[in-house]
């Protein structure tokens, strides 16, 4: 293990121990700097998914691109803390003109990404295997494009699928470490489909996982919502849907993560999608400043004490499983 990952797992330790002893002892202390966080690259996206902020067309954002630049420098303010890097938020990551340049800032800090696969041409895959990514993240929502459709709205199933098969046979030719983790946003119109889906990931070499589907309003849940009520976020109350209930108390993503936007906006977490709750902007402060400004200790604190007073909280499945094997 080197010096800086030690460094990095004793910050994760650190910042354990400061929301436990805030959490069930009352104890304030002014926690680290956070063991992940996701920078979004690109809030710009090829496809138009329905229940997703970027494809409805509903995200405000100034810039479709974070500055290469503002990148490097987060990944140096960062260094020695971080233990995962999510390169992705909203938008397509691999969409950014300087994602691989990007990428390699945060080398050694575990970087990730979440793709809807319409890029792994052969010059990406190649890029893509011999970055510093650790995990790829592919939606692959169908087996038959009838039910890929249905919900990646715009795609090319043919194109997506080819892609993964390139990337696999890409990272096998070239000893690559990276790895692909094929995932299914599970509804209603394709849940018919998963095992099938879980086969492909097994023929490529890839992990499977299923993910349960969010949307954008509660109201239409019932559009999506798979039959097995233990893989849905929402559950049936009389004619309507309402979000399954969360910890009325707490959150360790407040005190282990953040969110930071194209415009350098720094937010609280990944349900934050149009910055409703700004922190502070890159563009005048450093990371650790706004991490520790007043307002973010404000907000920690109205977390702690009730969920239900923070509008972002309340679609939020906090303490339950998101993500199944298959």
């Amino acid at each position: 293990m080197s010096f800086m990952t030690a460094l990095s797992y004793l910050n994760a330790s650190y910042t354990v121990f400061t929301y436990a002893a805030r959490r069930y002892a009352g104890i304030s202390a002014v926690p680290p700097p956070p063991p992940a966080i996701s920078i979004e690259l690109s809030s710009r996206c090829n496809l138009a998914c329905p229940e997703c902020v970027a494809g409805a067309g509903m995200l405000v954002r100034r810039n479709d691109y974070i500055s290469a630049d503002l990148a490097g420098e987060i990944a140096m303010q960062l260094r020695g803390h971080l233990l995962s890097a999510w390169l992705s938020f909203q938008g397509e990551p691999l969409l950014h003109p300087d994602f691989f340049r990007i990428a390699g800032f945060f080398r050694g800090m575990n970087p990730v990404i979440a793709t809807n696969g319409h890029y792994l041409d052969r010059d990406n895959c190649i890029g893509l295997a011999d970055s510093p990514l650790k995990k790829i993240i592919i939606s692959y929502d169908g087996v038959t494009p009838e039910a890929y459709m249905l919900y990646r709205r715009g795609g090319d199933h043919a194109l997506v699928t080819e892609g993964i098969t390139r990337l696999a046979a890409t990272i096998r030719e070239r000893h690559s470490k990276l790895k692909i983790v094929i995932q299914f946003l599970l509804h209603r119109g394709n849940e018919h489909e998963a095992k099938a889906a879980a086969a492909f990931a097994r023929s490529v070499g890839a992990h499977f996982r299923i993910k349960t589907i969010q949307v954008l309003d509660p109201a239409r849940a019932g559009q999506w919502m798979p039959s097995d009520p233990r893989r849905s976020r929402y559950a049936a109350i009389g004619q309507s849907w309402k979000s399954t209930t969360s910890p009325v108390r707490g959150c360790t993503r407040m005190w282990s993560s953040a969110v930071i936007t194209t415009d350098a906006d720094v937010v609280p977490c990944c349900f934050d999608k149009n910055a409703a709750h700004l922190m502070g902007n890159l563009g005048t402060k450093s990371f650790m400043d706004i991490w520790r400004n007043e307002k973010y200790r404000s907000f920690r604190n109205m977390v702690m004490q009730d969920r239900r007073l923070v509008d972002i909280c309340s679609d939020c499945p906090q303490g339950r499983n998101l993500f199944f094997s298959g």
